[in-house]
C-alpha cells in the first residue's frame, strides 16, 4: 500500500508530460504564433490585452461549445479590418488558443 501514491504520482507525471504542446497551451504558444505583437498588456490601439479577452472569454467558460466558438472568432475573416495572423492559425493552434483563454490566459 505504501507504493500507490508513488504510483499515482508516476501515472500523473506520464499523463502531464506526454499530452502535446498544442494541448498544453501557453504564453509560449501566444509568443510563437505571434499574438503577443497585438495583444501583449503593451498598448496597442486595435487589439484587446490577453486580460480583457480572457475576461470576455470567462463569461462563456463551462458552457457547451465555448470552445469552438472561439476558436472559430478567432479564425473567422472579416471583410473590413482583416486579421491575417488569426486567418493563418491552424485549428489545432486556435483550439489550443481558444482552450488557454478559457482557462484565463495565465
Amino acid at each position: 500500500m505504501a507504493h500507490t501514491p508513488r504510483i499515482a504520482l508516476s501515472i500523473a507525471l506520464a499523463l502531464t508530460l506526454s499530452a502535446s504542446p498544442l494541448a498544453q497551451a501557453s504564453s509560449a504558444l501566444a509568443v510563437e504564433m505571434g499574438c503577443t505583437n497585438c495583444h501583449s498588456n503593451a498598448f496597442h490601439p486595435n487589439a484587446p490585452s490577453f486580460q480583457q479577452l480572457a475576461d470576455e472569454s470567462a463569461k462563456r467558460r463551462g458552457e457547451t461549445g465555448a470552445e469552438d466558438h472561439l476558436m472559430s472568432e478567432l479564425r473567422k475573416p472579416r471583410l473590413l479590418g482583416r486579421i491575417g495572423a488569426h486567418e493563418h492559425l491552424s485549428e489545432e493552434s486556435a483550439r489550443a488558443l481558444a482552450r488557454w483563454m478559457l482557462d484565463g490566459a495565465h
